[in-house]
């Protein structure tokens, strides 16, 4: 692996093998910049335009046939090898895989990670076994670092047809700080068999922000989320939800039991959009194991969820039917009721992309409405905030195009408070709750709402 900071000076040469240590991570050359060969990296095959050594080309995100190993399809098993020119201490693996830039595809998704000394006889890292990944990234750190002279990724199953390594990075110290850039969860909150891989909206805004365009994105399904997903290293910055196009009776609940508990532990912050702010609150308040409706099929004497309504609608159309029913569509503007840090140097009133019939019909106990309705709006509950974590349920889309200044602000100031607070942390601390206006004094000034027009 090539780093720009390292220099040629540093590098320790060993015959045909060049390599650096420096903070406790094992630093390979296997490109020809300074004319040094490096460890010799095979595979069991190897696809058109690709090459095992793709795979330590020092580009952790490039997914060019040229940075990446493929293996050839029609040929299993599948490994990839690295063989050293003497023993070697490694104590943990940095695994990037997959060649879809948003979502993990053509990737190994059952495999471990093995050594020998000889070159003929293995023995699996246990700890580093995997029987369905799915994650894009993924930290092995061994029990105890092991002196091996070859290490092979014994790949059994993938997604698509054939694995995809990035880039593959060992370190001495199965303990070691290994530095990754920020990176964010992008969960989708529709039933599907297939990882969402389009249209990227949060993505596109994420990347339009100044300090957050080099973030690293992962889009997932919901089903797929749990507590041990979002806790293996490297942990996440955040988790969007996006929004939805069913009624809540007609989504399996099942699918959201992984997810409740990540809410319900608080160790992640979340901004969740529209449909996502309305699952927030129904896990929130109701739960997957009660039965959940829509006000179609709902009886008004005993609401199995109440706390989702719709705006309006009149009957006699099936549920998820919302072609008779009142909705909010486009821009509107919206109005902040208390100070929060996520709308700082927004106005009192701004302008917001909406598109939705359903709603959040009260504030669940614990939570703070941060934004309502503005002039001509609908919906009362505009976000909602667990009021001591930086847990988001808005009703608005800031991740649709329309109003671009107001919504990259937003989501510039939700990653800079999601990272102060440390990403994924379970040791984080409970923040400060919003603090509502008291009056028009503690407001900020009302006018004029951000503008939304562009060249």
């Amino acid at each position: 692996m090539i780093r720009s900071e390292l220099r040629r000076e540093d590098a320790i040469s060993n015959g045909a093998a060049a390599f650096w240590v420096t903070a406790g991570i094992v630093v390979f050359m296997t490109g020809t910049s300074f004319g040094w060969s490096g460890p010799q990296v095979t595979a069991s095959s190897n696809a058109a335009e690709s090459s095992p050594r793709g795979a330590m080309d020092g580009d952790r995100f490039a997914t060019t046939p040229a940075s990446v190993w493929r293996a050839a399809a029609d040929q299993r098993p599948w490994w990839w090898q690295v063989a050293f020119d003497k023993p070697r201490r490694v104590g943990a693996i940095l695994q990037i895989h997959g060649d879809k830039p948003l979502s993990l595809g053509n990737a190994p998704t059952q495999y471990v990670w093995q050594y020998s000394h000889d070159g003929h006889n293995w023995q699996n890292w246990s700890e580093t076994a995997i029987h369905r990944e799915l994650r894009m990234f993924r930290i092995h750190r061994l029990k105890q670092a092991e002196e091996v002279r070859f290490i092979r990724l014994n790949i059994d199953r993938c997604t698509g047809p054939a694995p995809v390594l990035r880039e593959i990075e060992f370190y001495e110290d199965p303990q070691a700080a290994i530095e990754f850039p920020d990176w964010v969860v992008v969960i989708s909150t529709d039933d599907s068999h297939a990882p969402p891989e389009s249209p990227g909206l949060f993505a596109n805004l994420i990347r339009e922000c100044p300090d957050w365009k080099h973030s690293q994105i992962q889009q997932v399904r919901h089903e797929d989320i749990d507590e041990a997903w979002i806790a293996a290293e490297p942990r996440p910055l955040c988790a969007l939800l996006t929004g939805s196009s069913k009624d809540w009776c007609q989504v399996n609940r099942e699918g959201w039991r992984g997810f409740q508990q990540v809410l319900k532990n608080r160790h992640l912050p979340i901004w969740g959009a529209c449909g996502g702010a309305q699952i927030l609150a129904i896990l929130e308040e109701t739960g997957v194991d009660q039965p959940w409706d829509c006000p179609r099929c709902r009886d008004p004497m005993a609401p199995k969820l109440p706390i989702y309504t719709h705006i309006s609608h009149t009957d006699g159309v099936r549920c998820g039917d919302f072609s008779k029913s009142l909705g909010e569509r486009g821009e509107y503007l919206v109005r902040r009721v208390a100070h929060d840090p996520v709308f700082e140097n927004l106005p009192e009133l701004f302008e917001t992309m909406q598109a939705h019939y359903g709603q959040i019909a009260y504030v669940p106990k614990g939570w703070v409405r941060v934004v309502t309705k503005g002039p001509q709006g609908l919906t009362e509950n505009q976000c909602l905030r667990v009021a001591d974590r930086f847990i988001y349920a808005a009703q608005f889309h800031i991740e649709l195009p329309g109003t671009p200044e107001p919504s990259r602000r937003i989501m510039s100031n939700f990653l800079k408070v999601a990272k102060q607070w440390g990403g994924y942390n379970p040791q984080g601390l409970p923040v400060p709750p919003p603090t509502p206006f008291t009056d028009a004094a503690t407001a900020p000034s009302a006018g004029p709402a951000i503008s939304t027009k562009t060249d």
